[in-house]
């Protein structure tokens, strides 16, 4: 019943940068797609979405996410290993050799990369195995 109730409070945009940030979408691409205004936006989001699930990181908000069923497993039910790892190598190739960001910046945003990942390998290992 209470669970029913936390679910409520999830407004559709809410929602959608909950799923986006647990497929991995950079930041700019889901201020594009949210229509944030400003950079803050991103961080009052996160905050709002961690409150209302009574969590610290994305780790444990993903982790009840699915557990409230705001993610469907079916979405992420099916990761291709080398896919993902193509993407995010990618990824980190682009943020190392990006102009116009410090060192510290750099180091930050490859290892929020390396943790999206990791989330998303775990879970969908984790995925499979509820479905067996």
């Amino acid at each position: 019943m209470m669970e029913r109730y936390t679910v409520k409070l999830f407004n559709n945009k809410e929602l959608d940068y909950l799923r986006l940030t647990y497929k991995g979408v950079d930041k700019e691409e889901i201020a594009k797609e949210l229509e944030f205004k400003h950079k803050r936006e991103h961080k009052d989001m996160e905050q709002l979405i961690w409150n209302k699930l009574s969590v610290n990181n994305w780790y444990n908000a993903y982790r009840k996410a699915f557990h409230l069923q705001l993610l469907n497993r079916k979405d992420f039910l099916f990761l291709n290993i080398r896919d993902e790892a193509s993407t995010f190598s990618t990824k980190i190739t682009n943020i190392l050799f990006s102009v116009g960001l410090s060192d510290k910046e750099k180091e930050l945003k490859v290892y929020l990369a390396l943790l999206s990942f990791y989330i998303r390998v775990e879970y969908s290992y984790l995925l499979k195995g509820e479905t067996h």
